[in-house]
């Protein structure tokens, strides 16, 4: 398990490293369940900046984890489910760091690839079997990614994708005239009319909204997934997005336990920035004795807000999607259009669900005695309003 030790002056990774490793460990174990060899491939290996000797700190040692902790929990009970890293580097002295990796993990076949992500991306899709699920991370030291070369990698049916979209850096180009910079972000949102929006846009939220929507759309569009979503990595010290994290899937699974991953990731980032904020006053006035207690002088809690407004959006959503009576829908077909839409978990859909039951605004006709939330096959519908 990662610590936030290893992360000190890099605390925006450590919560990137929390979510990433939070949604491997999950989704590779419950993938394992329906396929006999799970694939993680890292097109950006590096490594880069790991203060652990066994690199616990990187994405890809994270990855080889996830990996190992699956295939030997499945191994306990008779399922022998082969695990595979395909790790991808440019860079000759991070290669060859990557080149010691085979011997120390036995348990996990790991292929190395030396040379341009974009340009081994054949080989990578040949290598991998065809029964096999995969991860990919996209995850680039820069920003410029010609998104429509990975289309290829993106619209293989059995995978899911997290793409690190630079935020911070992307819009700033998106400011400037430079002809080599237009055309890298042409390159990485090929489509959609997202220049003239940006040209309105009068605020930093709607410039945010407007790019991280592009490249959804984008990402959306050439992958052919169900859903996108978008977690916000902010600065440790400053209220300013520095990236966002896109996860692409096809299946409600998939979904259901990113929300799951991302609350918590966010909740720790409201946690480690509180404690950066802390540090960094400290050291600005040199009074340590005046920063004794965390509680009382660290920042507000700024996830709790967030997530409050989520869940009575995501109420709202909810009936929203719900057919007026007498049409109904399955709950099984309902909840993750809410997950899809908002940051919110399903327990918390769930009671959402109940409560709008309640107090009568939902409709139930299957519900069965003492069940105190929705079952997946329960038909929904919404209350006609009085006269």
């Amino acid at each position: 398990m990662i610590s936030v030790d290893d992360y000190k002056g890099r605390e925006q990774s450590y919560v990137k490293h929390v979510l990433l490793e939070g949604y491997l460990e999950a989704l590779i174990h419950k993938t394992a369940s329906s396929y006999s060899h799970i694939v993680y491939v890292d097109g950006f290996a590096g490594p880069w900046q790991s203060a652990s000797e066994e690199f616990k700190d990187t994405s890809f040692g994270i990855g080889l984890d996830a990996l190992r902790r699956a295939k030997a929990s499945w191994k306990k009970i008779g399922r022998d489910v082969r695990m595979s890293a395909f790790l991808v580097e440019r860079n000759p002295m991070a290669f060859s760091q990557l080149a010691t990796l085979p011997p120390k993990y036995p348990d996990v076949t790991i292929k190395p690839y030396k040379g341009d992500f974009i340009e081994t991306i054949p080989k990578i899709l040949a290598d991998i079997p065809a029964d096999a699920f995969a991860f990919f991370l996209i995850d680039p030291k820069g920003w410029r990614i010609p998104l429509s070369k990975l289309q290829s990698l993106l619209a293989r049916e059995k995978s899911e994708v997290i793409f690190n979209f630079m935020f911070e850096f992307i819009n700033r180009a998106a400011s400037m005239k430079d002809e080599k910079l237009v055309a890298g972000l042409n390159e990485l949102m090929p489509f959609g009319d997202w220049r003239e929006k940006l040209e309105s846009a009068t605020t930093s939220e709607e410039r945010k909204a407007i790019l991280t929507d592009a490249f959804s759309t984008c990402l959306l569009q050439l992958g052919q997934y169900k859903y996108v979503c978008e977690t916000p990595i902010l600065r440790p010290s400053r209220d300013r997005p520095l990236y966002s994290l896109f996860y692409a899937t096809r299946h409600d699974m998939g979904i259901e336990v990113f929300r799951d991953c991302q609350v918590r990731a966010l909740e720790e980032q409201s946690k480690t920035r509180a404690v950066t904020k802390v540090g960094s006053a400290e050291k600005k006035t040199g009074q340590a004795e005046f920063f004794h207690s965390l509680h009382d002088m660290a920042p507000e809690d700024d996830i709790s807000p967030l997530l409050e407004a989520e869940r009575k959006a995501a109420s709202g959503t909810l009936l929203a999607l719900t057919p007026t009576q007498p049409s109904s829908i399955l709950y099984k077909d309902l909840w993750p259009q809410v997950l899809a839409r908002h940051i919110i978990r399903r327990p918390d859909v769930n009671k959402i669900a109940a409560a709008l039951r309640a107090d009568g605004q939902l409709v139930f006709p299957d519900w069965e005695k003492q069940k105190r939330v929705p079952q997946p096959d329960y038909r929904v519908q919404r209350a006609l309003k009085a006269e």
